[in-house]
């Protein structure tokens, strides 16, 4: 089954046999996309920013600010600066980049469908809003819950600038949902596209990469990924109700179903009181944080089970501190390896071990590590970590707020093609 949730710049609940008419709705609009001017496209996605904050501000909860900061117009200017080998103006013109012969420009490369996963919706924007301001048109492939990405997309129409209205803008996006089992669609969508995003779980992303596709299509994987974070001892006896304090954000935002959210914290120290009354005062603060700014959404059966078990295996090994019910979850134990996520909120708290870590720090599945610690040292592990795995390494307490680059790669420069020409021809 496929079903049509906004098409031409209007919200629709059609379902349909097969989805070639929003391919090609989306496809005309490629042209004035293109025409359009990129400071123009900033000063339009810095209002809208705002405008997602201001209206959408219990939704999107923690990342309300965020979203502004990141949509500013001079923050993804300068982002989309960074990307495009530091000119913008790129994606205009043939711009001379001291090459000393060659003009640099920078082509949308056309489709791009997003495959979202629906416990990262405000994640999976980010991607249709670097699509859009590098020029794209975007096809999003909705997940079964998706009352927020609609609103988010929908809202657009009421934003106008100057130079652009958003109802115009929207009829750059088409987005659908189609069931997993509707393999013609879902073939349908992946050969008509020029660069495939795919956010979500080892099972989600496979189904979507085995998909047939052009020889010339562009693929950008989110996930799945691991992350953590590392707090040494003098950074805890300076702080440490603050370190607790942005810990549990990271820990809460997403309920750790973000690649990005961290499952184990490891304490360089060797003192066992200082890694105890940590864990105490993480315990603290994701009661506060559960009970005053993310409070934690329904949980299910299953999930509740599990963390009873989890719970009970850890009063045998370890030591856990809990919420009285499943709402979060602290456990500190001997052990030194990467902890095994549970996700909804369990944290493990463990004493760091260098040399297991840099062993399990060799996988891409790393993604995140947040590193407390003087600077000089951190940069240091930092360097040797990253050196195998790990492509961000924030403050705690902003593991999961998008940023460019993300997953190692600059997405905005995945989404154009570079074009050559001489200066003396």
């Amino acid at each position: 089954m496929a079903k049509i949730l906004l098409s031409e710049g209007k919200v629709s609940n059609q379902e349909i046999e097969s989805i070639q008419k929003i391919i090609d709705n989306v496809n005309k609009q490629r042209q004035w996309l293109h025409s359009q001017q990129i400071d123009d496209l900033l000063e339009f996605f810095d209002k809208l920013g705002q405008h997602w904050a201001e209206k959408f501000s219990k939704e999107i909860g923690v990342n309300s600010k965020h979203l502004i900061s990141f949509l500013s117009k001079e923050n993804l200017g300068k982002k989309l600066d960074i990307a495009l080998r530091g000119n913008r103006n790129v994606l205009e013109k043939f711009v001379d980049l001291s090459d000393p012969e060659l003009m640099f420009h920078a082509q949308p490369r056309g489709i791009i469908i997003h495959w979202i996963a629906g416990n990262v919706e405000i994640l999976g924007i980010f991607s249709v809003v670097q699509a859009l301001i590098t020029k794209n048109v975007s096809i999003i492939k909705a997940p079964s819950k998706f009352e927020l990405l609609l609103k988010l997309v929908e809202s657009m129409k009421e934003i106008k600038t100057e130079k652009i209205l958003g109802s115009d803008l929207l009829k750059c996006i088409e987005i659908v949902y189609v069931d997993r089992d509707d393999q013609k669609n879902q073939e349908l969508l992946s050969k008509n596209a020029d660069v495939r995003i795919a956010w979500g779980g080892g099972e989600a992303v496979k189904s979507i990469t085995t998909l047939p596709k052009s020889l010339f299509t562009e693929d950008i994987i989110y996930g799945p990924k691991y992350s953590y974070a590392i707090v040494d001892e003098q950074s805890l006896l300076q702080n440490s109700e603050k370190i607790a304090q942005r810990i549990a954000i990271d820990v809460s935002m997403f309920d750790q179903y973000a690649c990005s959210s961290p499952h184990t914290v490891f304490v360089e120290s060797d003192n066992n009181e200082i890694i105890d009354d940590f864990a105490k005062k993480i315990a603290k603060s994701l009661d506060a944080v559960n009970r005053i700014l993310i409070p934690k959404k329904e949980t299910t059966p299953e999930k509740s089970l599990e963390i009873l078990d989890i719970r009970t295996e850890y009063v045998i090994k370890g030591n856990v501190i809990s919420s009285q019910g499943t709402e979060w979850t602290v456990i500190s134990s001997d052990e030194k390896n990467l902890a095994k996520p549970t996700f909804s909120r369990v944290i493990h708290v463990r004493k760091l071990d260098k040399e297991k870590l840099q062993e399990e720090n060799s996988s891409r599945k790393i993604q995140t590590i947040a590193v407390v610690m003087e600077q000089k040292k951190r940069y240091e592990i930092i360097d040797k970590l990253t050196l195998l795995a790990g492509d961000r390494c924030p403050n705690v307490g902003n593991m999961s707020l998008f940023d460019s680059p993300w997953d190692g790669m600059f997405g905005m420069d995945r989404m154009v093609r570079w074009i050559t020409t001489y200066k003396n021809g």
